[in-house]
């Protein structure tokens, strides 16, 4: 061993991020021929998986990702002079999913986010069996409150107002809680003055108003949001109140549902733009349509490189579309026969995608229009990921997208791009997320199923007029009017700095050295995740992986990038900056 006296390092947050950053600063003492002490701060039950993945959360949470596709990679084996952390499985092996002998048209499967949350936890478990019997990782089941530091040393605070010192620090805590918005102030500012009005502000957990909402009370039920976190709410609120999903066509998952009297009377989601979310293709068969080739691929990336190395200014995200829309355009062209009927060249519809990618009220007879109602739209997006009708280019365009994600996510972070055109890079990613982080064809087919129950009611699921009284919320459509007596709020929160409300993060925030992104994106980072200081003269010995430093890394919300190329880049660094110093 190098040194006697094991390096301190804390970990705040140990969700999925933190127990990549675990193993890799553990990989890389072991490359270095040193050991490290950790120091993790983690609140929640069950550290590895965070509330995201709780075990403990039922069956009607979903993950978006096929178990195919769920690329986790393995944890290499770890070996010290002294002692050894064994290998630990991908998901898929953990899972006893066979990646090699896949049944092309078989319906892909879809794990339950608990699934996950056991993987993650059990994962956790194996390598702290190790550590902490040998005295190299402390647990403090605190929150951290705040964060300050030196060039040599940081100070984290928690909860009890404890202090402890440490060498480094890396911020691993995802998902903060955020200022609320203008409309959803107001509707707590309201519920507080009206007790009749149920007002929740979080769609997890789900347990929270299942009770309230469902049997003997029987109220009607508001949904703001029409994303993910919506299809869960509304499976909690059938299936999850003891309904059942009834699969009357095994081809397309086509299902009815039979309801047993303990559902709300009635449920109506509603968003800003009310369009839903585009499934995945319903098994492997079909999705092997939108994937990418190797030589597509290199062409994309150096596509993109030769931006990069140009004199000319990169201003909007234009680059990243032109780099994309010939393979689009190709995969449309080759599917011929299950596209909508056209007789436009390659060059054509290359400039059609551009436009729809600068414009979203861009129009054309091949891309689905958004003012079909919201019903048409759920059925047309089954039957696309089905392949039972023709395939419109926007579908096409975001499966697409889908499988070009992981490469651009790796070629954009720490890209030499303005703050702005960064800011404007994730707002289109996020605008075609509504493809490519879809749900399973069977979550579109159970809504389109309550609505045929007409439990679901999707009248004025777009932007509708929103009148609070003392007794429920009143949603306008045009002619029609529907009264809720509860709400429930599913858009989740957003990444953005300036809304994280966390002391830890307001504390952040106002730090004098740390240097945030345009319009406060997120913190800027190094490649090694340390924060970038306004002085470049000075360093700072304090790291951040994940949502907060959205922006200099592009596309951190995938499970996948949780044990990706970042947490290893940090553990390198870790010991470049402290090999003469001992915590």
């Amino acid at each position: 061993m190098k040194n006697e006296v094991a390096k301190t390092i804390g970990i705040i947050g140990v969700g999925p991020r933190g127990l990549s950053a675990m193993e890799s600063l553990c990989l890389e003492a072991s490359r270095q021929n040193q050991t490290v002490q950790i120091l993790a701060f983690e609140p929640f039950k069950y550290p590895g998986a965070g509330p995201v993945y709780d075990l403990r959360q039922p069956k009607t949470n979903w993950l978006n990702v096929t178990t195919r596709a769920l690329d986790i990679p393995a944890r290499e084996a770890i070996s010290f002079h002294h002692f050894h952390i064994p290998y630990f499985p991908t998901f898929q092996e953990w899972s006893g999913f066979n990646a090699t002998n896949v049944d092309e048209d078989a319906i892909d499967a879809f794990p339950l986010r608990s699934k996950l949350g056991e993987y993650l936890y059990d994962r956790y478990l194996s390598i702290v069996a190790i550590l902490k019997p040998l005295g190299l990782y402390r647990l403090i089941e605190t929150k951290v409150t705040a964060v300050t530091f030196t060039n040599e040393a940081v100070t984290i605070t928690d909860s009890n107002n404890a202090r402890h010192t440490v060498g480094e620090a890396v911020l691993c805590i995802g998902h903060q809680p955020t200022y609320h918005d203008q409309q959803m102030t107001s509707w707590i500012a309201q519920s507080n003055d009206h007790v009749a009005l149920h007002l929740f502000k979080k769609p997890y957990p789900v347990k929270m108003f299942q009770a309230k909402l469902g049997n003997p009370y029987r109220p009607s039920v508001g949904i703001r949001g029409f994303g993910l976190a919506m299809i869960d709410v509304c499976r909690a609120l059938s299936e999850g109140l003891g309904g059942t999903f009834r699969v009357v066509d095994h081809s397309t998952q086509k299902m009815v549902y039979e309801p047993n009297g303990k559902e709300p009377e009635f449920i109506v989601p509603f968003s800003l733009d009310g369009l839903p979310m585009a499934p995945k293709p319903l098994n492997k068969e079909i999705d092997a349509h939108y994937v990418v080739t190797d030589g597509e691929l290199e062409n994309y990336v150096a596509f993109i490189k030769a931006r990069f190395n140009s004199h000319n200014t990169i201003d909007s995200p234009k680059f990243l579309i032109e780099a994309i829309s010939p393979i689009i355009a190709t995969k449309f062209m080759q599917l011929n026969k299950r596209t909508l009927p056209h007789k436009l060249s390659s060059q054509a519809l290359e400039t059609i995608i551009e436009a729809w990618l600068l414009d979203d009220d861009f129009e054309h007879d091949l891309i689905l229009s958004k003012r079909l109602p919201v019903k048409t739209l759920l059925q047309k997006f089954v039957a696309m990921a089905t392949h039972t009708t023709k395939l419109s280019l926007d579908y096409v365009i975001g499966h697409v997208w889908r499988h070009c994600q992981p490469t651009m996510y790796s070629i954009l972070s720490f890209a030499p791009l303005k703050d702005r055109v960064v800011a404007e890079i994730i707002a289109l990613d996020e605008r075609l997320k509504r493809y490519s982080y879809g749900p399973p064809v069977s979550s579109l087919q159970q809504l389109l199923a309550l609505a045929d129950a007409k439990l679901l009611i999707l009248d004025v699921v777009n932007n509708p007029e929103i009148i609070v009284t003392g007794t429920g919320w009143e949603l306008s459509k045009e002619n029609k009017t529907i009264k809720v007596e509860a709400m429930i709020n599913s858009v989740l929160d957003t990444p953005k700095l300036n809304r994280v409300k966390s002391e830890l993060v307001e504390q952040l925030r106002q730090e004098p050295s740390v240097r945030p992104l345009y319009t406060d994106l997120a913190i800027a980072t190094e490649k090694d995740g340390t924060l970038i200081s306004r002085s470049p003269h000075s360093a700072l010995p304090i790291a951040v992986l994940g949502r907060l430093a959205k922006g200099t890394l592009v596309g951190v919300d995938a499970i996948a990038e949780c044990f990706g190329v970042r947490s290893q880049y940090w553990a390198k660094g870790v010991f470049n900056r402290l090999d003469n110093v001992t915590m």
